[in-house]
C-alpha cells in the first residue's frame, strides 16, 4: 500500500511533543531492520507484509483521528509481527526500543543518543565476523563509528534521513570525514625514475589510505617512454663499448662522439645508417649491429618485468578497497607500442587480475591490434574507451575513464578539459527508482517537482561534504597532495586542500533508471525517450548548479552493487516483489536494456547518445559468447565507435 492514497493528513507526534508528516516510509525502514536482526537475507515479503499490515490498521482505526504517537505506531508494529508469527524479530523490536528508552535516558543530547547506536551496530555485527582477521574486525569496527559519528554529529539530519530512508544514498559516508577523497587519477610523471617501478607501486598503494575509491594510472605507454629511452641508451652505449673491447677495435673509434650521437636520439629505434662514418668494416659494423639488438632485447625485458610486478603488486594489494586501473593505447610511436606490446605480454600471463583494469584506448581511425583483442577473448579485465568520441575529444588533453566507466573530464570552473590529477570528490545517488513507483499512472510534472526536490537535497549534500573535506590541510596526506594532484605545488604546507580539489568533481548519481521508466511508461520504445528526457533534465541542472556554487557538478549512473542492493530491498519492502522490476537482487544499469544481439547497431546508437548527457560517464557491459573470435570483438568496437560511444566494458558469458 502506498502512502499517496491513506493517512495525508494525519500527523505524528514525536516523544518530544514536536509534530512531523506522518513517513511511512520510517515504518518500512523499522520493520527492515529487525528482519535484518534475525533474517537478513530474502525477507523482503515477510517485511512487505508486515508493512502493509500496519499501514491497513492505522489506516482502518485512525482515518478519523489527526494524530498518532510514534509510541502507539511501534506497539502496533510488535502486534503485526507477533500476528504474523514472526516471534524472533518481535524480540529482536522490543528488545530495540527497551534499549532505545534506555539510551535516552542516559543521553540528554539527542546526537549522543543516536551516537550509541554505533556502539550497538558493532555488537550486532559480531556475528559476520567469522573467519575475519584482528584488523579486518577493528577496520570494520573503525568504520561503523566513523559512520554513525558523521550521521550524529557532522551532517544536517534532512540528509541523513533521506539517506536512511532509501530516497538517496550517501557514498563514502564511513570515510568522507576523515578526508577520504574518492577514485582518481594520480599524476605520476616525476616517479619513472631510476627505482621504477618501486616508487610507483610504493605511490599507488600509499595513495589508498587516503583514497576511498580506485586509483588511476594514465597513458602508461607515454608514461614510460623516458625512462625507456634512458636506460636504453645507458644499456647500448655500455653494450657497445664492451664488444668493441672484445673485438679489440675500440682504440680505432672515437666512442665520445657515438656517445653524443647516441644521447641526441629521441627513440631507440635508429636508422641502421647512424652509425655509418664509425663502422670501418663489416667486423665493426656487426658489432654495432649485435650491441643494439642485444639492448633492445635487454629493454624488452627490463620493462616486461617491471611492468609484471607492478601489476601483480597492485592486484595483490590487501588493502579493503584495492581496484587500480592502468590506461593506454593511443601512442602509436615506435617507443609508445613496444611499451603497449611488453604490457599485453604481461596481462596474457597473469591468469587472473581482479583488482587492476586495463583501459584500453581508441582514437581516431586507429584499431586495437590483434593481440589486445585476443586477450578480451580470454576474458581478461580489459574495457575500451574512445578518446575522441563527439565529448571525448579535446586536441590538448586526453580523457581518461575509470573503470567503472566514471568520467572527469570538462573543467567547467577553470575551462580546461583534462583527467590528469582530477578526482571525484563526492557522491550522491538519487533513488530514481523509487520516484518511479511512486509516479506510475500520474502526470509527469509531478515527477519532476519531487526530482527538484530531490536534486537540490543531493546537491547541499554534495557541498556540504566537499567543505568538509576541503577543510583538511595538506599535512593530513602524505602521499595525495605530493606532486600527484593538478597544481597541488601550488599549495603550501599549513592551507586547506579546498583550492585544489575544488578541481575534482561533484558527482550525482542517478540509481534505477532502468526500473524507474519501466514504471512510468510501458512502451519500449518511449522508456528510452524518456529516459534521454529525465538525463537531460538532470544535467541541465547540474550545469545549474556548477555555475551557482563555482564547482563541477556531474551526472552519472549509479554502477556500485552496494547502493543499489540497499535501494531495492528497500522499495521491495515497501512496494513489495514487481515482475521484471524489484524481482531481482539490485537495481539495474541502463544497458540492462539492451540484449546487443538483435539490434546491436541501433544498441550502440542509443548508448552513445545518452553517453554523451552523463558527462560523469557510466558503465555499460556487453556480454560475449566464450567461443568469440576476434573479428567479432573488432566489429564491435567499429560500430562503438561510429555511434559515437565513449566506454564499454566487454565480459564472457559465465
Amino acid at each position: 500500500m502506498e502512502e499517496k492514497n491513506i493517512l495525508k493528513n494525519l500527523t505524528v507526534v514525536k516523544r518530544s511533543g514536536q509534530r512531523v508528516e506522518f513517513n511511512s516510509t520510517k515504518i518500512v525502514v523499522a520493520i527492515k531492520k529487525a528482519f535484518d536482526q534475525v533474517i537478513p537475507l530474502n525477507s523482503e515479503k515477510q517485511i512487505n507484509k508486515t508493512y502493509e499490515d500496519v499501514l491497513n490498521y492505522i489506516n482502518n482505526n485512525y482515518i478519523d483521528r489527526k494524530t498518532i504517537n510514534v509510541e502507539d505506531i511501534q506497539d502496533i508494529i510488535e502486534n503485526k509481527l507477533k500476528e504474523n508469527g514472526y516471534y524472533d524479530v518481535y524480540t529482536a523490536f522490543s528488545d530495540y526500543r527497551i534499549r532505545r528508552a534506555n539510551s535516552r535516558k542516559m543521553f540528554e543530547i539527542k546526537q549522543q543518543h543516536k551516537f550509541a547506536k554505533a556502539i550497538e551496530r558493532l555488537a550486532d555485527n559480531s556475528r559476520e565476523y567469522s573467519g575475519l582477521t584482528p584488523n579486518d574486525i577493528l577496520l570494520d569496527f573503525g568504520k561503523t563509528i566513523s559512520c554513525e559519528y558523521t550521521k550524529a554529529f557532522v551532517l544536517d539530519n534532512k540528509f541523513v534521513r533521506a539517506h536512511e530512508e532509501g530516497n538517496i544514498y550517501i557514498h563514502n559516508l564511513d570515510y568522507f570525514n576523515l578526508g577520504k577523497l574518492s577514485s582518481t587519477h594520480l599524476i605520476f610523471d616525476n616517479d619513472v625514475d631510476e627505482t621504477f617501478p618501486s616508487n610507483l607501486i610504493f605511490d599507488a598503494i600509499n595513495a589508498k589510505c587516503e583514497i576511498d575509491g580506485e586509483v588511476s594510472i594514465d597513458a602508461i605507454d607515454y608514461l614510460l617512454v623516458p625512462f625507456l629511452n634512458r636506460k636504453f641508451k645507458e644499456r647500448f652505449k655500455e653494450n657497445l663499448f664492451h664488444y668493441l673491447e672484445i673485438a679489440d677495435v675500440i682504440e680505432y673509434i672515437n666512442f665520445k662522439k657515438v656517445e653524443e650521437l647516441i644521447d641526441k636520439q629521441t627513440s631507440i629505434y635508429f636508422s641502421e645508417y647512424l652509425f655509418e662514418s664509425f663502422t670501418l668494416n663489416k667486423k665493426v659494423e656487426d658489432v654495432f649491429k649485435k650491441a643494439y639488438q642485444n639492448s633492445i632485447n635487454y629493454m624488452s625485458q627490463l620493462i616486461t618485468q617491471a611492468l609484471e610486478t607492478l601489476v601483480l603488486k597492485l592486484n595483490d594489494n590487501h588493502q579493503e578497497n584495492k581496484k587500480y586501473s592502468i590506461s593506454l593505447g593511443t601512442n602509436n610511436t615506435k617507443d609508445g607500442l613496444f611499451i603497449i606490446n611488453c604490457y599485453l605480454d604481461v596481462i596474457g600471463r597473469i591468469e587472473r587480475l581482479d583488482n587492476v583494469v586495463t583501459i584500453l584506448k581508441v582514437r581516431g581511425e586507429e584499431v586495437l591490434s590483434d593481440l589486445a583483442v585476443s586477450l578480451i577473448t580470454t576474458g581478461k579485465n580489459i574495457a575500451v574507451s574512445f578518446v575522441d568520441s563527439s565529448y571525448n575529444e579535446n586536441p590538448k588533453s586526453s580523457v581518461e575513464y575509470f573503470s567503472n566507466g566514471k568520467r572527469v573530464f570538462e573543467n567547467y570552473v577553470y575551462e580546461e578539459k583534462t583527467s590528469k590529477g582530477r578526482m571525484v570528490v563526492a557522491s550522491v545517488s538519487i533513488n530514481m527508482g523509487r520516484l518511479g513507483f511512486k509516479y506510475e499512472n500520474r502526470q509527469l510534472q509531478e515527477f519532476y517537482l519531487e526530482l527538484d526536490e530531490l536534486l537540490e537535497l543531493s546537491k547541499g549534500c554534495l557541498t556540504t561534504i566537499f567543505e568538509i573535506i576541503g577543510d583538511k590541510n595538506k599535512e593530513n596526506y602524505k602521499v595525495l597532495f605530493n606532486n600527484n594532484i593538478q597544481d597541488d605545488d601550488k599549495l603550501e604546507y599549513g592551507q586547506k586542500i579546498r583550492k585544489i580539489i575544488k578541481k575534482g568533481v561533484l558527482n550525482l548519481e542517478l540509481a534505477g533508471l532502468s526500473e524507474c521508466v519501466a514504471n512510468l511508461e510501458n512502451d519500449s520504445k518511449k522508456q528510452k525517450d524518456l529516459l534521454l528526457e529525465i538525463i537531460d533534465y538532470v544535467n541541465c541542472k547540474c550545469q545549474k548548479y556548477t555555475t551557482e556554487t563555482k564547482m563541477n557538478f556531474i551526472v552519472s549512473e549509479t554502477s556500485k552493487h552496494r547502493p543499489l542492493k540497499k535501494l531495492m530491498e528497500l522499495d521491495k519492502a515497501i512496494y513489495g516483489i514487481r515482475k521484471r522490476i524489484t524481482d531481482k537482487e539490485r537495481y539495474s544499469r541502463i544497458d540492462s536494456l539492451f540484449d546487443f544481439k538483435t539490434s546491436i547497431d541501433e544498441d550502440l546508437k542509443y548508448i552513445g547518445k545518452y553517453q554523451k548527457l552523463l558527462t560523469g560517464g557510466n558503465l555499460v557491459k556487453i556480454e560475449l559468447s566464450k567461443n568469440v573470435k576476434v573479428k567479432e570483438i573488432l566489429n564491435l568496437i567499429n560500430l562503438a565507435k561510429e555511434n559515437d560511444v565513449g566506454f564499454i566494458k566487454f565480459e564472457l558469458k559465465k
